[in-house]
């Protein structure tokens, strides 16, 4: 994961050109002062967009296959009553041998991708948009040998806090582990629904860690696996950020 966490904050760190894009906006308010209008600030927030899914879909179009094959080979080994795991041609890391063990049953989770693209990218926009309205307002006074100058809005302050929201190690770490999870979630329930599993059940990491929510869905017992059958809804692990659950199958449960 640390591999994809990496790259998730690089890839968002060098999506645009933030002291150019700082610049930019505080050449329309030099005073820091002022009304900003809301197509203005569409427009400023349009090319971050474009450049934040841009970068985003390149990252994740190698960390879906990856996390896919996680969840296949892991639930092979489930079915089959082993320990161990046969990742056979492929190692961590290599998203292109990934790609090719996976199968088709990828695809239907790649073709959800600009929708989880599209949601990571807005709760990035709206704290740039925070951070951008914000400056209108800052208070900065820059002071020389001879005395304080005018009040001035420093580009490289506002670049330094618009670089904070996009180069953040610990938000890159909840996608990463939250789409990996998604993927071999999707995988693994592939793997049992074709292997004529009906049912699943939650299963927690069982200490004091696990929230309310995971409980309760373990708890529930038994579900019906929707990933093959039309129309059926299956809750799926992760549940939240940072979710340790799995989905296990009930055949192997009731025969241990």
């Amino acid at each position: 994961m640390s591999i994809y966490t990496a790259a998730i904050a690089a890839a968002l760190r060098e999506a645009f050109d933030v002291p150019a894009l700082a610049a930019a906006w505080l050449g329309l308010h030099p005073d820091g002062t002022g009304d900003v209008s809301r197509p203005v600030l569409a427009q400023f927030l349009g090319r971050a967009r474009e450049a934040i899914t841009s970068a985003l879909r390149r990252v994740l179009g190698r960390l879906w296959p990856e996390g896919w094959v996680l969840g296949q080979r892991s639930a092979d080994a489930i079915l089959a009553g082993v320990d161990d795991v046969d990742w056979g041609a492929w190692t961590p890391g290599d998203w292109e041998a990934a790609q090719e063990i996976a199968g088709p049953g990828l695809r239907q989770l790649l073709a959800e991708a600009g929708i989880v693209i599209k949601s990571i990218a807005e709760s990035r926009l709206e704290e740039l948009s925070d951070v951008l309205e914000r400056s209108l307002s800052s208070n900065v006074t820059e002071r020389e040998f001879n005395g304080p100058k005018p009040l001035t809005l420093s580009v490289q302050s506002l670049a330094d806090e618009l670089r904070s929201v996009l180069d953040n190690p610990a938000r890159a770490e909840l996608v990463a582990q939250a789409e990996i999870a998604r993927a071999q979630s999707a995988a693994a329930m592939r793997q049992y629904a074709e292997s004529g599993v009906r049912e699943g059940e939650w299963s927690t990491a069982e200490d004091a860690k696990v929230c309310p929510r995971c409980d309760e869905a373990e708890a529930a017992g038994p579900v019906p696996l929707g990933a093959l059958f039309p129309g059926v809804e299956v809750p799926m692990p992760p549940g939240h950020p940072r979710c340790r659950c799995a989905l296990i199958p009930v055949v192997v449960r009731r025969a241990a």
